[in-house]
This record gives C-alpha cells, structure tokens and sequence, in this order.
C-alpha cells in the first residue's frame, strides 16, 4: 500500500510506501510528551489502525525528554510490528543505542547505519500485498 506523505509540522513527516511506514524527524524536532501522543495519534489514523514495519530516520531530532522516549516505547508501538532506527551521524546512532539499551519495547527494532541493511531486516515483518 502507498499513501501520500503526511508532515505533522514541525516533527515528523510519514510515507507508507510498499507496505513499509517512513518515519522522518524533521530538522530541528523537539519531541515532548503532549507531542509524542499526538505523533501517534495521527499515525494510527494515517494507517487506518493497520500494523506496519516502521522505518525511523532521525537527523533531524534535536531533542527528546524521558518520559516521551518512555511513551514512544511503550503506548506508542501500538501499529507498529517491528521498528528500524537509521542514522548516518554520532549523535543519531548515540542516541538510538541509547534508547535501544534503556527503553525496552514490545516490538522487535533495531539500528542501522544502512538504508538497504535496515530495508531488508524489515523485510521479514512486511504485511503481504
């Protein structure tokens, strides 16, 4: 399934594309709690309440607090079967370890510093068309 991309602005901007959910941080993103619960609020709504592998990019998240990395684990993997976290930077790929060491989450996810990596790991959660 494809779906025009959706920006929830300043935060995120999400595709689903070949049954895969594209998540992007946009530059600058400060997420909080109150935001992190509308990000998956209008996601749910975005997919239709259809569980998707979830591929992340934050570049450009600037900052996240504890008790939204919290939710995001937690109450906000509801949709989501398997998460791939991508980053090309130190601060990215530190934080993304961090929230994968500390934060425990129901679903399977991972870190990836490779696009196609990422890709082919998600493959096994991919709805079939």
């Amino acid at each position: 399934m494809n779906k025009t991309p959706l920006v929830i602005d300043p935060y995120v901007s999400m595709e689903l594309k070949d049954n895969v959910l594209y998540f992007d941080y946009l530059r600058g993103a400060t997420i909080t709690i109150d935001t992190a619960k509308e990000i998956v609020k209008r996601r749910l709504e975005y997919t239709e309440g259809t569980a998707y592998p979830l591929f992340v990019t934050g570049e450009g998240l600037r900052a996240m607090d504890k008790v939204s990395r919290d939710y995001f684990a937690k109450e906000g993997v509801k949709g989501v079967v398997a998460a791939a976290l991508v980053t090309n930077s130190v601060y990215t790929e530190f934080f993304g370890n961090m929230f994968l060491r500390i934060t425990q989450t129901s679903i399977p996810s991972k870190l990836f510093t490779s696009k196609e990596e990422a890709l082919r790991w998600l493959e096994q959660y991919r709805p079939k068309s």
